[in-house]
């Protein structure tokens, strides 16, 4: 009988990699995991005899080499990793594609929360989902799958992080040769959500309810800005802009020249931001050069947007979750840069400057249809970080594999007549 053989490379700061590496174990098939630093050798109980690891410890150059001599030895039929982008997963990729190995690639959810996106081949600019609108309208896509609550909690995800650091340095002399994918130091970013966090349960929370408030009571119309992480891939890698400040510099020249006068352009601040760039003094100066009244540009440094999405006249944005929310809610989007939602029919095609004017909302059925099929090809219900979340993302990935676990499927029989909160994927959508 044939066994599949997994190979794990460099996963999400958490523990879900090693317990996805002891499930496929459990449901018969081989694993074994790579680890590149030591956050990697840390992230999960590495000392379980049921894992098999192994420390790749040289130059990156000479990993081409490496994966071959592991692929054949070990006769990998899978490959598993986190973020197709990453210097260390590049040349594994390219290599399975030359030997036909199955390639997982797993991000953060197209359709947060709640969700995992688990593609074959590669994730966001690298998906394989089809971009012909016509093919969505002509399938009706549908899909049965439910979305249960998984737990989230920002103070888990930032201890798995900084466990996983802490690790990393430690076991540095280990490691000599590992260079992070990440361009900013983990020490800078800790500062920064050191210096920003309290200032929001202290303050921002509770001034941009207000300023939200006020947007929508008013009869002024709105288009929203949602900013990403100068660090995201899709910034970096996937999009004409080099910063996020360029991004910001751009729209505000552009809704200046052709927006409607009495309009006002909401930027909302990425909740995960480390504060590295003074946004709301490059705003200001974009405003004070573009010859724009400091009242027509509204900067949320907290808040949830849902509220707004519903009333506001657009979206621009470069590739963020934001986009599938804010076409979901029929608030029109224009993608920046390459989203795996940018084709007609769902956001605007033309210029930015004539988004201003000429947006209009997404075709419904197009979406539903396109979300659907999202949902159903690429999306697991669970998450990376709690312990609860991470137990449905395993189990949803071994189906996904199409394997089973024991261990689940007696947990399943357990806990069969537990309720469970779900939503369908229409519901979620009607939010």
């Amino acid at each position: 009988m044939y066994q599949r053989s997994f190979l794990l490379l460099q996963g999400v700061a958490s523990p879900f990699f090693s317990e996805l590496e002891k499930a496929l174990n459990d449901a018969g098939a081989k694993a074994l995991k790579i680890n590149f630093n030591g956050g990697d050798l840390l992230s999960g109980r590495f000392f379980s005899t049921a894992l098999k690891h192994i420390n790749f410890r040289k130059e990156i150059s000479e990993l081409p080499d490496f994966y071959q001599k592991v692929f054949d030895k070990y006769q990998i039929s899978d490959i598993i990793l986190f973020g197709d982008t990453r210097p260390v997963h590049t040349p594994a990729i390219q290599l399975a594609k030359q030997n036909n190995i199955n390639i997982h690639v797993f991000e953060e959810g197209y359709a947060r929360p709640y969700w995992v996106t688990l593609e074959s081949e590669g994730v966001n600019a690298h998906s394989c989902l089809p971009k012909d609108p016509e093919w969505y309208l002509k399938n009706n896509c549908q899909t049965d799958k439910k979305c249960e609550e998984a737990p989230y909690k920002l103070a888990i995800r930032g201890w798995h992080d900084i466990r996983y650091h802490i690790a990393k340095s430690l076991l540095k002399p280990l490691f000599p040769h590992y260079r992070s994918h990440r361009p900013d130091h983990f020490m800078r970013e800790y500062w920064g959500f050191a210096r920003r966090f309290p200032s929001l349960w202290l303050y921002y929370n509770h001034k941009s309810k207000k300023q939200i408030e006020t947007l929508l009571s008013s009869d002024k119309p709105f288009y929203i800005l949602p900013l990403q992480l100068n660090a995201d891939s899709q910034i970096r890698l996937h999009s004409s802009v080099d910063s996020v400040t360029e991004v910001i510099q751009v729209t505000i020249e552009s809704f200046a020249k052709h927006a409607d006068k009495n309009a006002i352009l909401v930027i909302k601040n990425h909740p995960l931001d480390p504060w590295f760039s003074n946004y709301p003094k490059i705003i200001k100066q974009a405003t004070e050069e573009n010859g724009l009244h400091s009242s027509r540009i509204v900067y949320l440094e907290a808040g949830n947007l849902d509220a707004l999405l519903k009333k506001a006249k657009g979206t621009v944005l470069v590739n963020s979750t934001v986009g599938m929310t804010s076409l979901g809610l029929g608030c029109p989007v224009i993608a920046l840069g390459k989203a795996i939602y940018d084709m007609p029919g769902l956001t605007f095609q033309g210029l930015l400057d004539d988004f201003w004017t000429q947006a209009t909302p997404a075709n419904p059925a197009l979406f539903q249809s396109f979300y659907s099929y999202v949902i159903e090809k690429t999306q697991i219900n669970g998450g990376f970080y709690n312990q609860q979340a991470i137990k449905m993302a395993v189990a949803g990935s071994l189906k996904a594999f199409q394997l089973k676990s024991k261990t689940i499927a007696q947990a399943d029989d357990a806990t069969a007549t537990t309720h469970h909160p779900q939503k369908t994927v229409n519901g979620l959508l009607s939010e």
